[in-house]
């Protein structure tokens, strides 16, 4: 008998097995994640056939592609882009292959490896016109609907929703990974993604992965009374342990089964299996509902009321309430601060010294940079804090999201915070191959764009997932921007992202060329944030070429490089040389900028000192 189309299907009654997880039996059979699981549609279709094939003889009546992580961005971190057609074609192939008129095929959608706004620089329509292309082709292959799996982040799973919906009228499934505070690492709750279900068009609201069989049950629990769709549950097989150099899940099928029953008699109509769940586990629940009585899920009580998605954020303090900078800023003042490099072991002498020549100097400010080179430093967020502590100076410390996770961000942000450190200057950080560790990785969980929104967040209350962790931080957040990049447009892009994830301030690379500042900042004269510039003198023409060929993100000019040649090798000269011209350069912008911020080249804090003095006589 020819099974009936999908969506009269899921406009009745009955309760159905999902399939399990493919990932997982393919690593058990010896291939590990640091190649395309997709791929092997092709280099080892047979394999692949046989794990579908095990699901549906388990009682599986919906089947998955083992398309996860086939969309294009992911496919080129294996060379794989240009075959994206052929392989969602023959993963569809496969699977309806195995599905003949007795199991449903669902074109199986995964996050992007990249992260899309606000969190990233990935802009939200460029990722639905990219969930889109792959959507079109499991569409062209004859998947009967999509499910929509593994997404942490709301914004990204609406926009898969939104690919899939601007060519077709199938059903989705959507499924987002929460964990055992009932929300995803990005803070996105249940109810949330009955909200974005409801408002997107989505047929059928699901959870997945992170949590296992009982966790999934609670996740249940605060949805089914919010919507009258269909609920599907795809737990993982409990928590993987560490076994003779694998990770092995030890949920056993019949304790997965016994959930299985719980889910259905209380409101779900669709179980199966994410992490960890094989074959075995899918027969186990397949026997179970068989024994379990249908739920009435069209019976259910359907609320619009849906929950809050998060706490309510406070009020933002104003900036000049948050720090001196803040203060500064907002009376516009005009802001001189001086950076200086933290140093590589835990002789601070050096470091102290300057700090006290600034206060002499009359600066009120510091600039400390974070891991600059991607080089390990003394913590900018610690010697912040001692800095302030122990000289009339107030840091601007630098936090780059090359060396901690979401996690580690917020509880830096939040221990700099009690321990005084009121303002932050937000970079991605230089990539960990210009260091000199060799084999260091970097996380960036989030880039500045992403860390920005954190900040921001953090200044209402809330932490990255929407809770409320009580008083709010007082964070006065800066950003950087580099208005002499080759890549202009992507700069603008991005600086508007920045300011509309809560920068309070910019400070620039250094800048060599007004002609080439004003030009772009005319472009994005609409974004009105205090812009600090900034200055590095330099000291001899290796400086120079050194700054103009080998930092990330500053341009120098050719005239630059020819002026500093001038001084024929004569230090003296060269120092005056490279004092003037950014004197120069100051003079020409004290009237466009809010303030500067002047590098101590090589820690030399009197040249920095010399160029300010010279601007403020």
């Amino acid at each position: 008998m020819a099974k009936i189309p999908l969506k009269e299907f899921l406009a009745g009654g009955e309760t159905a097995v999902m399939d399990g997880a493919m990932a997982t039996a393919l690593y058990e059979r010896g291939f590990y994640i640091n190649r395309s699981f997709e791929e092997l549609c092709l280099t080892d279709p047979k394999g692949v056939k046989d794990i579908i094939q095990s699901f549906k003889d388990a009682g599986a009546k919906f089947l998955t592609t083992n398309s996860f992580s086939a969309t294009k961005p992911k496919l080129t971190e294996f060379g794989l882009q240009e075959r994206q057609k052929e392989i969602l074609t023959a993963s569809a192939r496969l699977a309806l292959e195995v599905a003949g008129d007795e199991a449903y095929v669902l074109g199986l959608i995964g996050p992007l490896p990249v992260l899309i706004e606000p969190f990233g620089p990935t802009a939200y329509l460029e990722a639905v016109e990219l969930y889109e292309e792959a959507a079109r082709i499991l569409d062209e292959a004859g998947v009967d609907g999509f499910t929509i799996e593994g997404f942490h982040n709301l914004k990204n799973l609406e926009a898969a929703l939104v690919g899939v919906r601007k060519f077709s009228d199938k059903p989705v499934f959507v499924h987002l990974s929460i964990n055992e505070d009932m929300r995803s690492s990005y803070g996105n709750t249940p109810e949330a993604l009955v909200q974005v279900a409801e408002d997107f068009d989505a047929d059928v609201v699901g959870f997945c992965g992170e949590v296992g069989p009982s966790g999934m049950l609670t996740a249940l629990e605060r949805v089914r009374k919010l919507t009258d769709k269909p609920i599907s549950l795809r737990p993982n097989a409990g928590l993987p342990k560490y076994v003779n150099d694998q990770w092995i899940y030890l949920c056993n099928p019949d304790y997965l089964a016994k959930f299985a029953k719980r889910y259905i008699q209380g409101g779900a109509r669709f179980v199966g299996g994410h992490c960890g769940v094989y074959a075995d586990h899918i027969k186990a629940v397949a026997n179970s509902l068989r024994m379990t009585q249908n739920f009435n899920h069209r019976e259910s009580t359907y609320s619009a009321l849906i929950q809050p998605v998060n706490d309510v954020p406070k009020e933002t303090l104003p900036i000049k309430e948050r720090s001196r900078l803040g203060e500064a800023l907002a009376n516009r003042e005009r802001i001189f601060t001086i950076e200086i490099i933290p140093p590589k072991g835990v002789d601070t002498d050096g470091f102290f010294k300057h700090c006290k020549k600034l206060q002499e100097g009359g600066v009120k400010f510091v600039n400390i940079p974070d891991g600059a080179r991607a080089v390990a430093r003394m913590s900018s967020l610690h010697l912040a804090a001692y800095v302030q502590e122990h000289f009339d100076l107030e840091a601007i410390p630098h936090l780059t999201t090359r060396d901690r996770n979401i996690i580690g961000l917020q509880s830096d942000l939040l221990g700099s915070h009690i321990a005084g450190v009121r303002n932050v200057l937000v970079v991605t950080g230089d990539p960990p191959k210009l260091g000199n560790m060799k084999g260091a990785t970097g996380v960036y969980d989030v880039d500045a764009i992403g860390l920005t929104h954190i900040a921001a967040r953090m200044n209402k209350g809330l932490d990255l997932g929407g809770s409320s962790f009580g008083s709010p931080t007082q964070f006065c957040v800066g950003v950087a921007l580099n208005p002499t990049a080759s890549y202009h447009e992507l700069e603008m892009s991005r600086y508007r992202y920045k300011v509309e994830a809560g920068a309070d301030f910019a400070i620039t690379q250094p800048i060599y060329d007004i002609e080439a500042y004003l030009k772009f900042m005319d472009k994005v004269k609409d974004v009105k944030i205090p812009i600090i510039m900034g200055i590095w003198p330099l000291v001899s023409l290796r400086n120079a070429e050194f700054l103009k060929n080998e930092v990330p993100g500053v341009s120098v000019p050719d005239w630059v490089i020819k002026e500093m040649e001038k001084a024929n090798g004569d230090k003296e000269e060269a120092v005056k040389r490279g004092t003037e011209i950014a004197m120069k350069t100051m003079h020409e912008a004290k009237k466009l900028v809010a303030g500067f911020q002047v590098s101590a080249p090589f820690n030399r804090v009197e040249v920095a000192l010399d160029v300010i003095h010279a601007l403020s006589d």
